[in-house]
């Protein structure tokens, strides 16, 4: 037992008054003379010894009532196992969830209103004096210090929505940062969520803290969520003038079937296609939006669904480019390739051409997507510091054996750009066995797997150049011999993508050249070189952007503006191997279309939505996050409604009061020193008059 005010126990020296009093006032018999009182003797034994008897009881009766009233007025308690001290200075840290799944229906209305309310519930429950602070999954500079509690209730109302989400781990590592910087006697952390499995609760802290942390789950009513999980295209590449196929993951959680959802796609503004979805309860489905791209550039596109009440995720930014110009060079040694003319003529879209090695300038080199080494005989230290670069800033190499110069110029380009290295020339005959089917390169280039189809013809290659594969390497083999030696590999280093071909396209090294499969495969590694940049980035990614743009050099600086919202920020900004990169954190707080600039020109459009781990509503029940969170010491659960928390912090901070219990026990002692007084003179009564 403890006392808040024990200076008070002080006043245990009034129990002297009554010890006094009945010291110095004993009482004074009468005598009384009678002829014989011989019968009186054993009469006045027996009522001395009662008189004393009752006496001792008005004396302890009032040194009781004495001590309890003292007692009372030092307020004693039983102290919480919270660690919070009656009397003392506190420190309350309050985690409020202020995630977009906290728009789920509650039980006075949204999960986030309800929890604003406990939130100020709590800080009503402490003493003004306290320390406050406020805590959400912004993490804002703001909230990282303790205020009084009208300054705490005024953060609270201000608090809005945010797409940030943060672990019970990281929540706990930071109130435990804040409490320990604060330094006052006693502290206490509260979390207010939903406690969202896929968020919250996934990662837990491994170590308790010197004071107790309470979880207040926020019961939802079961609210379930449509969402769209993510879109993509079943081809990357989107040409000019060609069906492009959408695939739309939509997913259900909830316990009811929907069916003939409408999904709507609308580009700039204008809606270009439209499917009925149907969804099993807790499953999900893929919709096809099928379209075509009449016109080149870059466009701005939104899948939409509406659902109720949770809506933060009906709509999925995303942009796409559909190119103009593919340029292609190639860089030869000798005359040009024939074979190389002829394919890439074929389609208007990719610009080819040529050039000698001795012509080669290589500042323009990061204005083609693909370059072509055609059997170069040798390379300088310079061009291979110029080729490195290059494919490091995101350009695409297509590497062409020379049979004459041997593997030397392939073992220098593989020194420097860290592919496979040639060890020698293999002029056996031999077949293509295999094709990777899986690869974007010839992915929908085969109406049925190459392996499985004993009929088809592949071609013949009657010399090749053997590459050295280590057991390490990064590199994926596209096309495949009979001796299982790689005829074309792909290798994707910095920020492109080295294609290694075993053989020149000429026909001394076989019939590939002239065989059907070339055209396509050329065709599409050069489609496959196009600038096909992230579909769209999520608020709140610590990831690096990539821009994609050529930037020369200059002073000016990045900036992304969000036309929606009107809001505009100027982004971290990194060089890396000559490519740009920006970090945008929480600056972009919003989803939609951001138009990235540069000095005064908009170089780029970018697309943000919010995370989709968020729309997962499912929250584990009370017995689960028990079982979660046993074996943390320090946590413990609340489950009440406002009224019954504060209640239960009153406990908590202030322990078990008892200054009521003596209170009632002083009283209950002057009224027995009451009765005891009665009774005596009662008795005195009686005995005076059975003396008469």
């Amino acid at each position: 037992m403890q006392f808040i005010n024990p200076t008070m126990l002080y006043g245990l020296l009034a129990v002297l008054i009554p010890i006094a009093i009945h010291l110095f006032n004993f009482r004074k018999y009468r005598k009384v003379y009678f002829s014989n009182v011989r019968l009186l003797n054993q009469f006045r034994k027996k009522t001395r010894k009662r008189s004393r008897l009752l006496h001792y009881l008005v004396l302890a009766s009032r040194i009781a009532a004495i001590v309890f009233l003292v007692i009372a007025f030092a307020q004693p308690y039983f102290p919480a196992p919270s660690g919070i001290q009656a009397g003392k200075l506190n420190s309350v840290s309050i985690f409020l969830d202020n995630s977009y799944s906290m728009e789920a229906a509650g039980e006075q209305g949204r999960l986030f209103d309800d929890a604003r309310n406990i939130a100020i519930s709590i800080a009503g429950a402490y003493d003004a004096d306290d320390h406050f602070q406020l805590l959400t999954n912004d993490f804002e500079g703001k909230h990282q210090r303790f205020v009084s509690r009208e300054e705490f209730v005024q953060l609270v109302r201000e608090t809005v929505l945010s797409p940030s989400v943060q672990s019970l781990e990281a929540i706990h590592a930071r109130q435990r940062d804040l409490i320990n910087r604060n330094r006052t006697p006693a502290a206490a952390a509260y979390v207010l969520s939903d406690f969202q499995q896929s968020t919250l609760l996934s990662a837990l802290p491994d170590s308790s803290a010197s004071y107790s942390t309470f979880l207040v789950p926020l019961k939802n009513k079961k609210t379930g969520n449509l969402y769209i999980d993510s879109c993509w295209f079943s081809n990357p590449v989107i040409r000019h003038n060609e069906v492009a196929n959408l695939q739309v993951s939509l997913k259900n959680v909830s316990g009811n079937d929907l069916e003939k959802i409408p999904v709507k796609l609308m580009i700039n503004g204008f809606q270009r296609a439209v499917a009925g979805a149907d969804i099993p309860a807790g499953g999900s489905a893929t919709v096809t939006l099928s379209f075509n791209n009449p016109e080149t550039g870059t466009f701005k596109a939104t899948v939409e669904i509406n659902d109720f009440p949770v809506t933060f995720d009906d709509v999925y930014y995303f942009t796409y480019n559909v190119s103009s110009s593919i340029p292609v060079l190639a860089i030869n040694e000798g005359e040009p390739n024939p074979y190389l003319s002829s394919v890439f003529s074929l389609d208007s879209t990719i610009s080819f051409s040529n050039v000698n090695t001795r012509q080669v300038d290589y500042s323009t080199l990061p204005s083609y997507r693909l370059i072509v080494l055609n059997e170069l005989k040798s390379i300088s230290s310079g061009a291979l510091r110029e080729l490195s670069a290059y494919v490091n800033q995101g350009g695409n190499l297509l590497i062409l054996p020379s049979f004459e110069a041997g593997t030397e110029p392939l073992n220098q380009l593989a020194a420097a750009l860290a592919i496979s290295g040639a060890n020698h020339t293999d002029t056996a005959r031999v077949l293509v066995a295999g094709i990777n089917t899986n690869h974007p390169v010839f992915r929908d280039v085969f109406e049925r797997e190459v392996a499985k189809d004993e009929n088809i013809n592949l071609p013949v290659i009657r010399k090749h150049v053997r590459y050295v594969q280590a057991s390490n390497s990064r590199g994926e083999t596209l096309i495949t011999l009979e001796n299982g030696d790689p005829l074309l590999i792909a290798v994707n280093t910095g920020n492109g993508t080295i294609y290694q071909s075993a053989i020149p396209f000429t026909d001394i090294a076989g019939n590939f050249p002239r065989h059907a499969v070339f055209v396509p495969s050329l065709l599409n590694i050069a489609f496959q070189s196009d600038d096909i940049q992230p579909f769209m980035h999520y608020t709140g990614t610590t990831v690096g952007i990539r821009v994609y743009e050529n930037i020369k050099g200059g002073d000016q600086v990045f900036r992304l503006k969000n036309l929606q919202e009107d809001h505009e920020f100027v982004p971290e900004m990194r060089k890396i191997d000559g490519v740009y990169y920006l970090f945008v954190k929480n600056q972009a707080n919003k989803a939609g279309f951001y138009d990235l600039a540069y000095g005064d020109q908009t170089i780029s459009i970018l697309a943000f939505n919010f995370n989709r781990k968020e729309s997962d509503l499912r929250v584990p029940d009370m017995d689960a996050l028990e079982k979660l969170t046993a074996n943390i010491p320090g946590l413990s659960i609340m489950d009440e409604n406002a009224a019954s928390i504060t209640s239960a912090i009153t406990g908590n901070t202030s322990g078990k009061k008892l200054w009521k219990w003596f209170i009632a026990a002083a009283m209950l002692m002057l009224l027995a020193e009451s009765l005891l007084l009665r009774f005596f003179q009662q008795w005195q009564v009686s005995r005076t008059q059975s003396v008469n």
